[in-house]
Parts: structure tokens; C-alpha cells; sequence
């Protein structure tokens, strides 16, 4: 009975042995450099492929979708400015083509509820005669769509026969004070009888330099009324103009002022 506990003592010590070794071997032995790290080993189960496969199918719909959208919106886009175009003869003879195009413009994207067509402002159709000339001489004065010419008349009796008179102040559109304009009426100056609050006067003063002012306050005052009654009302406003005109009635004044 003694020998075969020994035997199995004898066995059980080269297993320990063997077991030793290739603990130590496995030990001193590198990872190979070619194995995934655990976090880049790839399941290739059929379920992972099947899932891969659909995302994919997935964004290429998502990708042709989108170029299909934005192809339309192009479309779209082209058909609103060609109709804008043809539209542009139809606005009126009295105005320029570019006014007419912009006004047609602006009519279709209404329409459509669109902003992306080139536009520089928003032109409505029944203000478009009266915009302001994008080129203008010196010692010349805009109101609301009448040009004219102006003369210094300072402290002068009456206005000029022909387009206006500098009465007072300076006709400079760039030093941040004001001007006094005079005219007729009945005569050049009958513009000013219609002139609203936001409505537009542009000075070319005698440098060349150009600046559009909006009306901001206007009166009716009789004609006896001196420069010292209404100075504090109209010189308060800094870089302005002031226009004054008869109303007509040989009895009272009309005054503008714009900044």
C-alpha cells in the first residue's frame, strides 16, 4: 500500500514541475506585435454584420435624400428669379430697368416667402418714382424726387426765381450742423407743401459729398413770424437741413426739418 502513495507523490511533483516551466516560458515570452489590443478585436458575428450593413444602407439614403432637397431648393430658386426677371417689363415705362427688376424681385419673394434673392433693400412699386438719384451734381438738393439746383441767398428777401437759395447755416453734409433752404411755391419749392415725417431730402453740398436726411418734424407758422421764434425748434438736431416754402396763402410759412 506504500508504494503506490509514493508513485502518486512522484507524479504529482513533475506536474508541479512542468507546470513551473511553462509559467516561467510563458512569462519571458512577448505579446505578439501583430494581435489586436483588446478594444480593436472585431466581432464578426452575423448580427454585427447584418447591423453594419444597415447603417451604412442607412446614410447613403440619409446622403441621397439630402442632395435630392437641396437640388429642389436650387430649382426652386432658379424658377422664382427667372420669373422675377420676366416680371421686371411688366412694373412700368416710367421707371429704370434695374428699379423694375428689383421691385419685380421683391414682388415674387413675397409671393414665395423666400429671402434669398440678390437684393441690396426692399423697393415697394408705388414709391419707386420718388427715389433718390444715385449720382448728383454739386450744390444740388433732392426733395423726396424733385432735384434742384441751389444759390447762396443768405438772409436774402425773397428765394431765388429758379431752384433754391442757402438762406442760413451751411450746406455742408459733413460738419454736424444745419442748413436753411428756401423756394417758391407756387414754384420749385411746391414739393415741400407734400413732404412727410421719414420722407427723404438729399443734399449734394458744394464739395460733392452726398448725404440723405428724413424729415423729422414740420409746421405752418404765419409770415410774420422771425428767425428767433422758431430757432430753438429746428437747430437742435445736429448734422439737418431746414426747408421753408409759402403755402400759397400770402398769410404763412411751411417749415421742414430732416436730419
Amino acid at each position: 500500500m506504500k508504494a503506490p502513495k509514493a508513485f502518486a507523490a512522484l507524479i504529482a511533483s513533475a506536474g508541479a514541475l512542468c507546470l513551473a516551466a511553462g509559467l516561467a516560458f510563458a512569462a519571458d515570452t512577448p505579446l505578439p506585435t501583430d494581435a489586436p489590443a483588446p478594444e480593436q478585436a472585431q466581432d464578426t458575428s452575423i448580427t454585427k454584420q447584418v447591423a453594419v450593413t444597415i447603417v451604412y444602407q442607412d446614410e447613403k439614403e440619409a446622403d441621397s435624400m439630402a442632395a435630392q432637397l437641396e437640388q429642389s431648393r436650387n430649382d426652386a430658386l432658379a424658377a422664382i428669379e427667372a420669373e422675377a426677371n420676366d416680371g421686371a417689363s411688366t412694373v412700368g415705362t416710367t421707371i429704370g430697368t434695374a428699379s423694375a427688376l428689383q421691385v419685380a424681385k421683391d414682388a415674387v419673394q413675397e409671393k414665395y416667402g423666400v429671402t434669398d434673392l440678390e437684393s441690396e433693400k426692399d423697393i415697394e412699386a408705388d414709391t419707386v418714382e420718388k427715389q433718390v438719384p444715385t449720382v448728383m451734381e454739386a450744390d444740388t438738393i433732392d426733395v423726396n424726387g424733385t432735384e434742384m439746383s441751389y444759390v447762396p441767398s443768405y438772409k436774402t428777401a425773397s428765394a431765388p426765381a429758379t431752384g433754391a437759395g442757402l438762406w442760413m447755416g451751411s450746406d455742408s453734409t459733413t460738419d454736424g450742423t444745419w442748413g436753411y433752404f428756401i423756394g417758391h411755391n407756387p414754384g420749385p419749392f411746391t414739393c415741400v407743401m407734400s413732404l412727410k415725417n421719414g420722407d427723404p431730402v438729399t443734399v449734394c453740398d458744394d464739395d460733392g459729398n452726398m448725404r440723405t436726411y428724413h424729415v423729422v418734424d414740420e409746421f405752418i407758422v404765419p409770415d410774420s413770424t422771425y428767425w428767433e421764434d422758431i430757432q430753438a425748434r429746428v437747430t437742435t438736431y445736429g448734422e439737418s437741413i431746414i426747408l421753408q416754402t409759402c403755402c400759397g396763402d400770402n398769410a404763412h410759412y411751411r417749415v421742414v426739418v430732416a436730419d
